[in-house]
């Protein structure tokens, strides 16, 4: 039997394969703990199996940096770093397990069930809280030595901001938390589910903020697609529940500072929106081989 998990900041879900049929398990809470995050991983995994078709194989996908040896840097889950979660689980359980970023394994997911399907390259840039992302080449997806590719939250547009050691640019610029700061010097009362609402009212303080991350985003694919010439760029995360607001603001930063080759790549939001990366785990769990590094 083979299992993916999903690990967030606040939730933990689980795919499966059985009788080749994908199931998605409740999600749970994150533990705060090492210990305690690992035993509720254990259980889960025993939970979910088949007392008949014991696991074979686990996926795994972790918010930070990781490699298949250790985690290095997991902001939201601290307790995780230098952990060997990998040698762990599967000293406890018996069975293989690959672990890998989840905005890898989101565009894994994607790669087998969703919108890279059938293609050989792409890239996916993943906009919620934060920003993050994954590259695929050649029908694989590029870990990188660090196991860190993909961190398009990183990218620099503006040489004189100010460094920050814990956020790139783009994550501190075009990310959800940087919408809720957009909302906030409107009113400071204000939300970003409100601002996004006044946009869809067509009011001047909404379309301005929804046009300026867009045109951000937009110059961050840009770079991305000039950079790796990708088949398709995926918009996934949280905000990609406005992809239609941000759809013509991305084209038209992609088309204005993107190569010549590259100014018509398709730019389509994620179809499998929260469960890629838990669909990802579980195919990392079925085929390794289909992450590089």
């Amino acid at each position: 039997m083979y299992l993916g998990i999903d690990v967030g900041g606040t939730k933990i879900q689980a795919a499966y394969m059985h009788r080749d049929r994908i199931s998605l398990s409740k999600k749970i809470a994150t533990p705060g703990d090492y210990a305690t995050f690992l035993r509720a991983l254990v259980e889960l995994a025993r939970e979910t199996a088949d007392p008949l078709e014991p696991l074979s194989s686990l996926g795994l996908g972790i918010p930070g940096t990781v490699t298949q040896r250790c985690i290095t840097w997991v902001p939201n889950l601290p307790f995780l770093d230098g952990q060997n979660l990998a040698g762990d689980l599967a000293g406890t359980l018996g069975a293989r397990v690959t672990i890998a970023n989840d905005a890898q394994l989101a565009l894994l997911g994607e790669r087998w069930q969703g919108a890279a399907r059938d293609r050989q390259s792409a890239a996916l840039i993943s906009v919620g809280t934060g920003v993050g992302g994954a590259l695929m080449l050649d029908g694989k997806i590029v870990r990188g030595f660090h196991g860190s590719a993909g961190a398009f939250g990183w990218l620099n547009l503006d040489w004189h901001a100010p460094a920050d050691p814990n956020h790139g640019y783009v994550e501190l610029q075009a990310s959800g938390r940087a919408l809720e700061k957009l909302a906030q010097q409107n009113a400071p009362a204000l939300t970003s589910h409100e601002l996004i609402a006044r946009a869809r009212e067509g009011k001047l303080e909404g379309r301005q903020a929804v046009e300026q991350l867009g045109r951000l985003l937009g110059i961050t694919l840009a770079s991305i697609a000039s950079m790796f010439d990708p088949e398709i760029l995926i918009f996934s995360g949280g905000l990609a529940d406005i992809f239609d607001l941000l759809e013509e603001h991305l084209k038209a930063g992609l088309y204005t500072f993107g190569s010549p080759s590259i100014r018509h790549t398709p730019i389509i939001a994620s179809k499998l929106g929260k469960y890629a990366a838990a669909y990802g785990a579980l195919r990392a769990a079925m085929q390794p081989e289909s992450l590089q590094g």
